[in-house]
């Protein structure tokens, strides 16, 4: 595991990121010191923010999920398939995941993990329907992947709107999942082990902050980390799908079923594109609130962080860390300076600008070389 640990950050680390973080980090320097603030200051307490205390567990509880929805994206992007319908699912699955376990009958362990269940696949349904289009219509996935999120954000926004909103609340939300049925902590603060871990290491410690501060949601996302390196290097579909993504010709005349292939990446990834979302509402939300998932910006981090990954799973890992620290970060330094926490989006913009403007000179130079 630290092997491939340390192969993912040098993925992350490859194709002149580290020249792009270095230009980046000048940029904005430049930045802060034409409006007077000490570069070195501010930069010290984004990482304090961000790697130390509460700034910890919030920058792990936003890793979290921003993590587990890259990986479902990793499927169809190392396969050289560009879905862009990440959002759509994420929000349809954590709709549907909800209603589950508003009306499901059954102990409350049996009921998340059905919730899961179904929200995996309502969300593989909708993921189904780009690959479709390109074999029946020849519609370019990344096209009708990126345009099938709007219904699917208007289908849940409807369905809160009208039979599922709670009349006792104001919100524009459905009823809240009972708390046997929520994913709780990995050790609550006022329970046994958490008890224990306070005694071990302290009420205020970081290992004591992070038991009641991260949901077993954590665990889920881990065993989608497993299983996702196990396909990618122990399956064929996963060994196909590397021979596809890097050349398209030749995984056709090694006798490849691309569209088979396509299609099971597509609804891999949207299974658990589904599942991260109803992972969010029953660790967090414990509610389906209309633009509550789509108005996370998970779905476009996740994006960038397949890119700075490179698609692969342990690089995956390491810049959806490094993303939630740059915002996490943002909003320590807009406390202590009164910066505005879009500094951290510049940084992230920057990066991605940087790192693909190299990617694209290198792909130029491999085909006219």
């Amino acid at each position: 595991m630290r092997a491939r640990l340390a192969r993912g950050t040098k993925a992350v680390l490859a194709e002149g990121t580290v020249v792009a973080a270095a230009l980046t980090v000048a940029i904005a320097a430049v930045l802060l010191l034409a409006t007077g603030y000490d570069p070195l200051e501010v930069y010290a307490t984004m990482l304090a923010g961000s790697l130390t205390g509460a700034g910890l567990v919030s920058n792990l509880q936003q890793a979290v999920p921003v993590i587990g929805l890259a990986l479902a994206l990793c499927f169809s992007f190392r396969a050289g398939v560009f879905n862009l319908g990440g959002e759509g699912q994420f929000v349809l699955g954590g709709c549907a995941g909800t209603i589950a376990a508003l009306t499901l009958p059954g102990p409350g362990i049996v009921v998340i993990i059905t919730s899961l269940v179904v929200a995996a696949l309502v969300a593989t349904a909708w993921a189904a329907i780009p690959p479709l289009l390109q074999e029946h219509l020849d519609a370019p996935i990344f096209v009708t992947s990126l345009l099938l999120n709007y219904p699917a954000i208007a289908l849940t926004s409807y369905a809160v709107k009208t039979w599922l909103k709670d009349p006792a609340s104001s919100l524009m939300a459905t009823r809240r999942v009972a708390e046997s049925r929520r994913i709780g902590p990995l050790a609550a603060a006022d329970s046994g082990p958490g008890r224990a871990i306070a005694g071990l290491f302290g009420p205020e410690s970081a290992p004591a902050l992070i038991a009641s501060g991260l949901s077993w949601s954590l665990v889920v996302v881990a065993a989608v980390l497993a299983f996702t390196l196990f396909v990618g290097t122990r399956l064929p579909i996963g060994l196909e799908a590397r021979v596809l993504g890097l050349n398209p010709l030749l995984a056709r005349h090694t006798g490849v079923n691309v569209a088979r292939l396509i299609r099971s990446h597509m609804l891999i990834g949207g299974a658990i594109a589904g599942v991260v979302g109803t992972l969010v509402v029953l660790s967090s939300h414990y509610r389906f609130i209309d633009g509550g998932l789509d108005g996370t910006g998970y779905a476009v981090t996740a994006l960038l962080v397949v890119l700075l990954g490179r698609s692969r799973p342990w690089g995956v890992v390491v810049a959806g860390f490094f993303f939630s620290a740059l915002i996490v970060g943002g909003q320590a330094m807009e406390r202590e300076y009164g910066l505005s926490s879009h500094l951290s989006i510049i940084i992230q913009a920057l990066v991605i600008f940087l790192v693909t403007l190299r990617l694209t000179r290198a792909w130029s130079a491999r085909w006219t070389s």
